[in-house]
């Protein structure tokens, strides 16, 4: 009888251990979107930063996670480094609303001169938005070596020029102006969003 108990306690022992030190399959769970702890391509290795959610009228509209090389400080976020965003979207969402999003957040978060230097790279961006439904996921990844490159659900639709794009659209979700100030302090990661 107590060689039974024994060796379940070492049996408990060694779930907790593997547990413990094994890596998980991802980082983080927003609602049914899933971010995976690290994003890497032949130039790029970037660490999930933070996740959150954003909702309108209580319903659930988008999940983001934000990547961001490693030892790279939040405060920094907007310079000159390589990041990812993936959006989510958990509603089905047109792509005018989409391009007006983008526009408008662009707006909010640079000067009227800097916008209208922007004007045709939103165009550019707008016009690789399709309608989406729940569970498609955009993803807009930083090189400075490349540009601002766009996909969706895995699928390359172009790449952006300039650092000062990048700088303008990753302001709308962490710029001083962003789309929602509790999803910037998740994506940050100053923040623990509702996960489940």
């Amino acid at each position: 009888m107590k060689k039974i108990v024994l060796s379940n306690i070492i049996t408990v022992f060694a779930i907790l251990f593997f547990l413990a030190f094994s890596s998980p399959l991802y980082a983080g769970q927003i609602g049914p979107a899933i971010f995976q702890e690290t994003y890497k391509t032949d130039n790029l290795e970037l660490k999930l930063q933070g996740a959150g959610l954003k909702t309108f009228l209580a319903f659930k509209v988008v999940a983001a996670g934000l990547y961001l090389e490693e030892g790279v400080l939040p405060v920094d976020v907007l310079e000159n480094n390589s990041k990812r965003l993936e959006v989510v979207y958990l509603q089905p969402i047109r792509k005018k609303e989409l391009q007006n999003a983008t526009t408008k957040g662009i707006k909010k978060n640079v000067s009227e001169e800097e916008f209208w230097q922007l004007s045709d790279r939103i165009e550019q961006i707008n016009a690789y938005y399709p309608d989406v439904q729940p569970q498609d996921r955009i993803e807009i990844t930083y090189d400075p070596e490349i540009g601002t490159t766009v996909s969706v659900n895995g699928q390359y639709k172009g790449t952006i020029e300039g650092k000062d794009f990048a700088r303008a659209f990753f302001a709308i979700w962490v710029g001083d102006r962003p789309v929602d100030r509790d999803i910037k302090l998740s994506l940050l990661g100053y923040k623990n969003n509702e996960r489940f």
